[in-house]
């Protein structure tokens, strides 16, 4: 994997799905998210392969930035998207969102490999845990 870093965006297939969002309208924008997410928690006994991990990380926090207007994601365009684009995302996608994460940090993830092999798997574990702190957290 292309990586610069343990951000949700710090890697070359969120940035490719931040792209696609980017130019998406609002509602293709939300389906593409849930189709990122989606595809992780599907099959949760086959490995996870790291580019549909970091698109689903990258997803779960468009949707924590949803509930907390806080931008979790490091990357100055990807947060001025969310502040004027970001599309509608409810409660249903939150859970989503958290069961994608647990899914990306548990057994049979490349994405654990990835990072363990480069000596920061506790990095990269604390940010998935801060999203799913943010998800998991009651809002208004």
């Amino acid at each position: 994997m292309g990586a610069w870093g343990t951000g949700p965006f710090d890697n070359d297939d969120a940035l490719d799905l931040f792209l696609e969002l980017e130019d998406a309208t609002p509602e293709v924008a939300a389906r593409r998210l849930r189709e990122a997410l989606q595809v992780v928690t599907e099959e949760d006994e086959s490995y996870l392969e790291s580019p549909a991990a970091n698109e689903a990380v990258a997803a779960a926090a468009v949707v924590a930035f949803s509930y907390s207007q806080e931008d979790p994601t490091g990357n100055p365009r990807v947060a001025q998207w969310l502040v004027e684009r970001a599309p509608a995302l409810g409660p249903d996608d939150g859970v989503l969102a958290a069961r994608a994460l647990d899914r990306v940090c548990g057994e049979h993830s490349e994405w654990v490999e990835l990072w363990s092999d480069a000596g920061l798997e506790q990095e990269a574990r604390a940010v998935a845990k801060r999203l799913a702190l943010t998800l998991n957290t009651p809002h208004p």
